[in-house]
């Protein structure tokens, strides 16, 4: 028990002084990091990578339908052949 008590004591005391100085770094990141978006050439580049993503959405939706349709017809021609052979089998009996 006492040594479960000491090791929670210094788990507390850790996190208390720990998450000052780790305050104090994360504050530091989040203003570098304000900074460089706020970079026109970060920007930029943010730019350029929304319209490359753009750009290979509509050729993914372009593909995926076109699949889609392909599909659909093969699932078509499949109900008819399958439709066909048992209107064949109901007229041989």
């Amino acid at each position: 028990m006492k040594g479960k008590l000491l090791f929670f004591a210094g788990a507390a005391t850790g996190f208390v002084l720990g998450s000052k100085a780790g305050r104090q770094a994360y504050d530091r990141i989040a203003a570098k990091a304000r900074i460089m978006w706020g970079d026109p050439g970060t920007q930029k580049v943010v730019s350029q990578a929304e319209g490359i993503a753009r750009d290979a959405a509509t050729v993914a939706q372009t593909k995926v339908s076109g699949l889609l349709d392909h599909a659909e017809a093969s699932i078509k021609k499949e109900e008819r052949k399958a439709n066909h052979t048992t209107d064949a089998d109901t007229h041989d009996t």
